[in-house]
């Protein structure tokens, strides 16, 4: 009979967690892997915007691959409309720009009151990054797929919240994480080859919501976090860029009816979905009335990040809202993690960012109307996605 192996000898304990906390620490870290690459870089992301950050990513990756580095970018087509609404309002990749697109643009920007632009400017940038012999760019098809995955050397992994932009770097409050060890790389590509089912046991593992991945042995990532949230016995600690799952604010409001402390940090105006999120405070203090152990906390920046911290022990982060196009629409990946120390320093960068918050009340301003809208935008895009996110559609 084989015995196990002492926990400090687990593979999923010999990976080092680190949190990124903010863009420019993110980014300086993301850009110094890229240059210690030495055999392969494998990135994934939802938006590239045509920017200061985005040619300094782009720079970073031709040099990988002049020294022979192996890149595969899989750039998706669908945020490509947030591109030209937000930031820069250029696109990296996506320069020309068919009708239907148009259109499409132009409806988000009216519902969101954002006025973007639809003519974009050459990229030699992203010339040099497509012709390049050691470069892969799939960036034709929608994918659905809202993760900010890096893998490095098959060794080490970074992942979150952020995209690749001026707004991630300098002006968002977000997160990335960075596993080290080879377990990391490993265990990512045996939960989405379907090698191995999710395990809230280890110390760290990846949370999916995945088209493409078998994971057909899972819960779905929104019965994962549920469960998570209601696993809460002391607290919870919750930074979210966007609200509207209806299940998730029931779900804390049932966490604070227990009598666990409860601290929401999200944003005052969030760049899309404003009045929705605001709706959803104002509903979770309305149904808690304002209760002592509830705290919702406004921030004057747009809050980016996707963390949720269980009684100071266990993280949920990554790139998933609690929105029904995260747990139903788009492809997502986020870390669970088992660890205390990583967990203070999520909470920790929390609190920072509450200090410059402000405390929310109900009843919480908000236009009702706009609420209704942004949560009608919201369901009819995850439920069409859900059913066209399997095969690549062509404009």
């Amino acid at each position: 009979m084989s015995l196990s192996p002492a926990a400090s000898e687990r593979p999923d304990q010999t990976v080092a967690v680190g949190l990124l906390a903010g863009g420019e620490v993110a980014f300086d870290r993301i850009l110094r892997r890229v240059d210690e690459a030495r055999r392969s870089i494998y990135l994934r992301c939802f938006s590239w915007r045509d920017d200061e950050t985005g040619g300094t990513v782009a720079q970073a990756l031709l040099r990988a691959a002049e020294r022979g580095v192996k890149v595969t970018i899989l750039k998706d087509r669908v945020g490509m409309h947030y591109e030209y609404l937000e930031g820069a309002k250029q696109s990296f990749f996506h320069k020309r720009i068919a009708l239907r697109v148009r259109l499409q643009t132009w409806f988000l920007m009216a519902a969101y009151g954002r006025w973007g632009s639809l003519r974009q400017r050459p990229s030699a940038h992203a010339d040099a990054l497509l012709q390049h012999p050691n470069i892969t760019v799939r960036r034709d098809d929608k994918r659905f797929d809202h993760s900010k995955l890096w893998v490095f050397d098959d060794e080490l992994v970074i992942l979150g919240g952020m995209g690749i932009g001026d707004d991630s770097r300098w002006a968002n409050v977000d997160f990335m994480v960075e596993l080290t060890g080879r377990e990391a790389a490993a265990r990512l590509a045996d939960r989405y080859e379907g090698r191995a089912a999710f395990d809230p046991e280890r110390r760290f593992d990846y949370l999916l919501h995945s088209f493409t991945a078998d994971v057909q042995a899972d819960d779905t990532l929104r019965e994962q976090r549920l469960r998570l949230i209601a696993s809460a016995r002391k607290r919870l600690t919750i930074e979210m860029a966007y609200l509207g799952d209806r299940a998730c604010a029931l779900a804390l409001v049932d966490a604070v009816n227990r009598g666990v402390a409860v601290t929401l940090l999200t944003s005052a105006r969030a760049n899309v979905l404003g009045d929705l999120n605001l709706r959803t405070c104002h509903d979770i203090l309305g149904r808690t009335r304002n209760a002592d152990n509830l705290r919702v906390f406004l921030h004057p920046r747009m809050v980016h990040g996707k963390a949720i911290v269980v009684d100071g022990q266990r993280v949920d982060i990554g790139s998933a809202n609690f929105t029904r196009l995260s747990h139903g629409g788009y492809e997502e990946v986020n870390l669970y993690c088992q660890d205390p120390a990583f967990a203070r320093s999520v909470e920790a960068a929390i609190e920072a960012e509450i200090l410059i918050s402000q405390p929310a009340r109900h009843p919480v301003p908000h236009s009702p109307v706009n609420a209704l809208v942004e949560r009608a935008i919201s369901a009819y895009q995850a439920a069409r996605k859900k059913h066209t996110a399997r095969a690549p559609v062509e404009e």
